[in-house]
């Protein structure tokens, strides 16, 4: 049973949030161009990750940790080449697409970082350093409050020494603080930032519904994490958490349920990680990687 559910365990996750999101904006007249969007890439993406959960090959990305940190970190950087907004350089064009890079590649950033600190906590540090200073220049307030934090617990349970936690803590902090300080412009859109009130709108039901979907997302990585992934998983589901704690305090997308590829593509790839370990573990006689994905 356990092995079935995991068949399509990241759809199930997501799926609620995903198409709680869909029914408020087609009910609320959002054009079915912008709505259809996130069915489609739900849709492909939650296909390729239920495909990758159970696939019972070795996935040895733990081999490419540096060329993963290294491509992701150089997305961030195209933001700023790429056409701002308001000032704010979060996304990249890729055709008539903008996608948010921080929440597609943040959550496997997190990941990577853990893994790279297995080798070099000198080299994660820096690394977290270099991506929570992009963050701030674009600048986004959520998610680097929703990457730091959890790269500091991170790297403190990893045994980084107290000077090097002290001064983390305190650049990391003074870097968040002021983000929020200095919060950027950018109007809110109804069916992106204010997704959950265009819910609230069909009724009680829908609200409660849709809160607690979203309750849903962090819930496996931070309540049951895998084994021997405990402290990577955690850490996970902070970032998830704080994300979707962030929406109350700013003009911030409400990831999955509202509109956007980026958020369901970040979370895919976290949940994809998390199922994997589960059926790694769970699966006898198979040769599994023991770092899946």
């Amino acid at each position: 049973m356990k092995l079935r559910i995991l068949n399509f365990f990241s759809i199930l996750v997501a799926f609620p949030a995903v198409s709680i999101g869909v029914i408020a904006m087609y009910f609320n007249e959002v054009p079915m161009f912008i709505w259809i969007q996130n069915v489609v890439f739900f849709t492909i993406a939650g296909s390729i990750s239920c495909f990758l959960i159970t696939y019972k090959r070795n996935i040895r990305l733990s081999k490419s940790t540096s060329f993963i940190v290294i491509i992701s970190i150089l997305l961030l950087l195209l933001t700023f080449i790429s056409r701002d907004i308001g000032g704010v350089h979060r996304w990249v064009a890729i055709g008539g697409l903008q996608i948010n890079v921080s929440m597609v590649v943040l959550p496997a950033l997190l990941l990577m970082i853990w893994k790279l600190s297995l080798k070099s906590l000198k080299l994660s540090v820096a690394v977290v350093l270099s991506v929570s200073i992009i963050l701030f220049f674009q600048p986004d307030a959520s998610q680097l409050t929703s990457f730091g934090l959890p790269a500091i617990v991170l790297l403190i349970n990893r045994g980084v020494r107290k000077f090097v936690s002290l001064l983390l803590i305190v650049i990391l902090f003074g870097l968040i603080t002021t983000s929020w300080i200095f919060l950027d412009n950018l109007s809110s859109i109804a069916y992106v930032e204010e997704i959950v009130g265009l819910v609230a709108q069909m009724g009680i039901i829908w609200y409660i519904s849709g809160i607690l979907a979203l309750i849903l997302l962090p819930i496996p990585f931070v309540l049951f994490p895998p084994k021997h992934f405990v402290l990577p998983s955690i850490c996970i589901g902070m970032y998830f958490t704080l994300l979707l704690i962030s929406t109350l305090f700013g003009s911030f997308p409400v990831p999955l349920m509202g509109y956007g590829a980026s958020p369901i593509l970040g979370f895919l790839i976290a949940i994809t990680w998390y199922g994997r370990t589960k059926f790694s573990s769970l699966v006898k006689g198979e040769s599994i990687d023991k770092e899946p994905l």
